[in-house]
């Protein structure tokens, strides 16, 4: 950690007084059940792009079947609206992306990965915060080998330039993919297909989707067309893509389909598309054909703001419906339920907390949990704790998670990769949410002290001395285990002992020469 003389006092009031700006890892232990897995694929996000806190940019969300780790990472990507992260089968980070270009594990670009953001996303969006269209990417694995992975994402271009009527002039004119194939250029990846068309025709602002077939060797993938009830159906093999389908039923979509979340439930039966102006939209879905049947449009009491997302529960009864301040529960076992849903809650902030985290896109993690995500600036998620349980046995917790960096609106679109079954047992399924910091232990000795201090770290660190001014007297790298730090120059008086990591300041102490 280097400061110049600009940055010293703010160190000060940002580092040693408020403790709130520590970074640290959260562990949330939840009770889990059983899961017909499909590997590990899903097991990291990315979010964010900024913090409070130097050299954190973002922060990476590890997912088990019994916890979630959160750490503050340094990147350079900004994600936005649209985001993918995607892990090996054993569970191992391997790359994620905002639409314009793909980072791998190390926060680095993948070789060959740039300009996959193609017309204006190449021009006024890819140098800011990548496409900002909701769930506008998605990386998929494939069956049978462990190194290649496909990505589908949309370009943006103008077709409504000239229309005054329209409430958007930008809509996607095609549909592309690429393949990584990790086992290049030394384990880092590679595109090695990029850019290669699926789909020319004006489809929708996102919501792209994907749910694998019963017998897992194959995906599904969801692209609406734009001003229409049409779908593009997509069947994606080893072999490739095989099967382009277009089916067009149900409530027909006009031009303000700019937010909403489209989601498949686990057991891949029904797709769900949600937003303020067109609705809760659900369909059977046949994953031999990969068809579409039996449209279901249902209106959700939503005030004036139009943000909103869907989610459904591990056991596929339960959806979830986000409306900006609301949170909403729709029982798919139940008809009266679908025509009279559940109100869960509606926003409730800390006063503490800077920037609210308003009812947004919705996902279910690998733990079994639903995570929420907001509207615009906001580091905290709102997690459903049992989503599997009806009403209020769900277990909404509001600002239940903490994340180091700022994320905006989007939150990481990936299929749901487990089958937890069709359970209707609430109980088995209840957890706790806990928390704690990440241990780090060190020791500083004497105190006070002469002529030089002795400092015990189980992790190497960055040791920073200032005195009571703000100024730098004094900089070491210190190393696990026990670090002499000679300080006979200091005159006597106090100083402040900094301690950080590459990521994090983890220790402050106040010290005194004699």
């Amino acid at each position: 950690m280097y400061l110049n003389n600009s940055e010293k006092m703010l160190f000060i009031s940002r580092y040693i007084v408020p403790s709130k700006y520590f970074l640290f890892i959260l562990i949330i232990f939840c009770v889990c059940y059983r899961s017909n897995s499909q590997g590990g694929y899903g097991n990291n996000w990315i979010l964010g792009y900024d913090s409070e806190i130097p050299n954190i940019k973002g922060s990476l969300l590890s997912f088990s079947a019994n916890s979630i780790e959160i750490t503050g990472i340094n990147k350079s990507m900004v994600l936005e609206g649209s985001n993918t992260s995607i892990s090996n089968y054993d569970g191992i980070l391997q790359f994620y992306s905002n639409g314009c270009y793909i980072n791998d594990s190390d926060n680095q670009k993948i070789l060959n990965s740039d300009s996959i953001g193609l017309g204006v996303l190449s021009t006024s969006y890819c140098n800011t915060g990548g496409n900002p269209l909701n769930q506008s990417i998605i990386a998929l694995p494939i069956q049978g080998d462990n190194n290649i992975y496909y990505l589908f994402y949309p370009d943006l271009e103008s077709p409504y330039r000239h229309s005054k009527e329209n409430y958007f002039a930008l809509a996607p004119l095609h549909l592309y993919y690429s393949v990584v194939d990790m086992s290049k250029n030394d384990g880092k990846g590679e595109v090695t297909i990029k850019n290669s068309l699926v789909i020319s025709d004006t489809l929708a602002r996102g919501m792209i989707q994907a749910t694998s077939s019963n017998t897992k060797d194959c995906w599904w993938i969801i692209m609406p067309e734009s001003h229409s009830n049409c779908y593009y159906i997509i069947r994606l093999s080893i072999n490739g893509i095989d099967t382009i389908l277009h089916q067009c039923l149900g409530e027909v979509w006009g031009d303000r389909d700019l937010t909403g979340q489209a989601v498949f439930s686990p057991n891949g039966k029904k797709y769900v598309r949600f937003n303020y102006f067109y609705g809760l939209n659900i369909y059977d879905f046949d994953d031999l054909t990969g068809r579409l049947s039996s449209p279901i449009n249902i209106k959700i009491p939503i005030d004036t703001f139009y943000y909103s997302g869907v989610a459904i529960s591990p056991n596929s009864r339960y959806i979830y419906a986000t409306t900006f301040d609301k949170l909403f529960q729709l029982d798919l076992n139940s008809s009266d339920s679908l025509i009279n849903n559940t109100l869960i809650a509606e926003l409730n902030t800390p006063q503490d907390i800077q920037f609210k985290t308003r009812f947004n896109h919705a996902v279910l993690a690998a733990d079994g949990k639903i995570y929420i995500g907001g509207t615009n600036t906001h580091n905290y998620l709102h997690v459903i704790q049992s989503p599997n349980c009806g009403g209020q046995n769900c277990d909404l917790q509001q600002y239940a998670v903490k994340m180091p960096s700022w994320n905006i609106y989007g939150m990481p679109n990936q299929p749901t990769y487990n089958d937890w079954g069709s359970s209707n047992v609430c109980d088995s399924i209840v957890g706790t949410l806990s928390i704690k910091r990440h241990e780090f232990k060190t020791k500083i000795f004497p105190s006070p002290f002469y002529n030089n201090v002795q400092i015990e770290v189980n992790e190497p660190v960055r040791l920073t001395i200032l005195d009571i001014f703000g100024r730098i007297v004094y900089g070491q790298e210190l190393n696990k285990n026990i670090n002499n730090v000679f300080l006979q120059h200091l005159n006597t008086g106090v100083y402040f002992f900094l301690l950080s990591n590459k990521y994090e300041l983890v220790v402050q102490r106040k010290l005194i020469k004699l």
